[in-house]
Formats: structure tokens, sequence, C-alpha cells
């Protein structure tokens, strides 16, 4: 049974139990978020288990927070922001998270089972829909930024200064790296010329729904560098999900399909893996739940492992890339 905390800007369907969120967004405005946890069990979400906190910063998302805080401290837990991707209902997002959870724990022998936190947007949870969801990820970067500034301030303004000594890392899939940028974008709104606030250990990116160009301009990624100490893109050109976006949507080649247009030019921080070589065709786009090899090497990164003891990997100069063996 893994507990997954969420924040969503998903309008509240039904406030009473069973609680529901649907696939519009809140009523009250484009950046309102609520706060809350539910319980998955084996992959599966108990509706009857959602528990939304209070709409008000002291007893919401400051409350959850130091919640968060308190068991990285006791129980010496890492914590891991999901945000989702395309075609995902607020039921099958804290699915996600929690298999993710799972699988965190199923490879590492339970040695390695973070906090599991997901962020929410509102995906229609239909396969069809993909521009209505793109539109809708680009919206939700606005409360996303908010959400990153509430941790933000909360961090800054603790009573406590004692450091928890644990790590928080963040994974966005497919879509949800748009929802990532738009959100990046917002929060340098927020910093203005300033160095944003660096919140995470690792930001990994998985079969980025997301241009190939991404790392070099400013309105894009360019600055995501400033929010981590380390960045993991991970790509599979055998990708079909992200193949069809190239040819049917008039989407420029994916970061997630064949990684970035100019790999020698990525910062420092990015490190590039192309796991193309053996990932299933069951798991072509979410190998980062399916696949134990990605699994494994994803553990290996937010458990902070250093890049020359990666046992799976081999390192191809030409590329400026990592392969991930099969």
């Amino acid at each position: 049974m893994a507990t997954v905390y969420f924040a969503t800007n998903r309008n509240l369907t039904n406030p009473s139990n069973p609680i529901r969120f649907g696939e519009n967004f809140s009523t009250v405005d484009l950046g309102d978020l609520r706060f809350g946890q539910a319980q998955v069990i084996q992959g599966q979400f108990n509706e009857n288990s959602v528990q939304v906190l209070p709409d008000n910063p002291n007893q919401g998302s400051q409350a959850l927070f130091a919640e968060l805080r308190q068991t990285m401290r006791s129980q010496s837990l890492d914590s891991l922001i999901f945000i989702h991707g395309f075609n995902v209902s607020f039921a099958s997002a804290l699915e996600s998270a929690g298999t993710i959870s799972d699988r965190l724990a199923q490879i590492s022998g339970d040695r390695y089972q973070p906090n599991i936190f997901v962020f929410s947007w509102p995906s229609n949870g239909k396969l069809f829909e993909y521009k209505d969801d793109r539109h809708d990820a680009k919206t939700s970067g606005y409360a996303f930024a908010r959400g990153l500034k509430k941790l933000t301030d909360f961090l800054r303004n603790s009573d406590n200064g004692e450091p928890c000594q644990q790590r928080v890392h963040l994974i966005a899939h497919s879509m949800g790296v748009y929802v990532l940028r738009h959100a990046l974008q917002e929060t340098q709104k927020i910093s203005g010329s300033q160095i944003m606030p660096r919140l995470f250990d690792n930001i990994i990116l998985t079969a980025a729904d997301e241009d190939n160009d991404a790392f070099e301009h400013d309105h894009k990624f360019a600055r995501l560098p400033e929010l981590a100490k380390h960045i993991t893109v991970y790509f599979n050109t055998e990708d079909q999900a992200l193949a069809i976006s190239d040819a049917t949507k008039g989407n420029p080649d994916r970061l997630g399909h064949s990684g970035p247009r100019l790999p020698h030019q990525v910062p420092y921080k990015v490190v590039l893996v192309d796991v193309s070589e053996g990932v299933s065709t069951f798991g072509e786009h979410s190998y980062h739940v399916t696949d134990n090899e990605v699994v494994s090497d994803i553990v290996a990164v937010l458990q902070g492992q250093s890049l020359n003891t990666f046992a799976l990997r081999t390192y191809v100069p030409h590329a400026n890339k990592f392969v991930l063996n099969h």
C-alpha cells in the first residue's frame, strides 16, 4: 500500500465522500490548488480513502509540507514529486504515482521508497483529446509554479531550521514535461534575472513530449538547471507515441524520442540516457515503470550514485549520451 500525496488544479465534482475531481480546471481560478492524500493498494486507487485538506494555507499546503518533512526526518525518506502526462484522469494519476512508489521499492529490494507526491493537472483522460490536453498542460504551468512557490516559502520560513538531510526529486513524464516547461516560465517571471531557487536534487524527464531544442531557449528549458543539482533525460527512439506526436500533431522532433537536437551543447548538469535497446513494445512510452533496467537506473539516480559506477550504462562520446544496456 502506498500513501500518495497530491496537489491538483482540477475541479471538485463531488466534495463529499467519495471525494472526486473532474477533468476541468478549478472553478475558483486557474492557479487554485487543493492538497490532500489517498491510498493506492497494488496499483488500485481506493476512492474512499481520499482526504482533501481545507482550502487555506495553514491547514492545506503548509500542513501537508510539515507532515512530509516530519516523515522525511523520522523515517529518513526522500520525497518525490511526479507530474503525469496526457490521457490521465485524477484516479489514474494517483495510481501512476502509486505504481512508481511500488516499482522503486520492488527493484531496490525495499531499500528505496520515497514519499510520493503527484501534481494532477486536468487532463481529460481520453485518448483522442490530445490538443485539449496540451492546452490544459500549458495553462497548468501557472498552478504548478504556485505550488513550487508555496514549497519554497515553506522551506525558507520554517520555524525549525534543522535540515532533514533528505532529498527532494521531481519526475515529469510525457506531456507532464510540457507542464514543467510552462511552470518554469511562470517561476522565471517571479524570479526575474535572479537565480531561481534550487529545490531539487534530481529532475528526471522521461518520454518527454517536448521539443528537442528545449535546452537551447530561455522560454523553454535553458534555465531548468537552476532548479536542480542534476537533470537526467531518458529517451527512446522506438517510442511510437512520440513518433505519432511528431507526424500527426504538427510538433517538431520530440526530446523524449531522439534526445536533444544539439547533445554536445546541453548544460553540464544534464545527463542523456538512451533506453532504446531492449525496451519492449508494451513499455515503449512508460518504461520508467515497466522496464526493470530503467527503473533500476532511476533508483541509482535518485540515490545519488556516481556516474562512474552505473553498471548498465555505456557512454557514447560522439553523441554525448549514455546507452542503457539490457
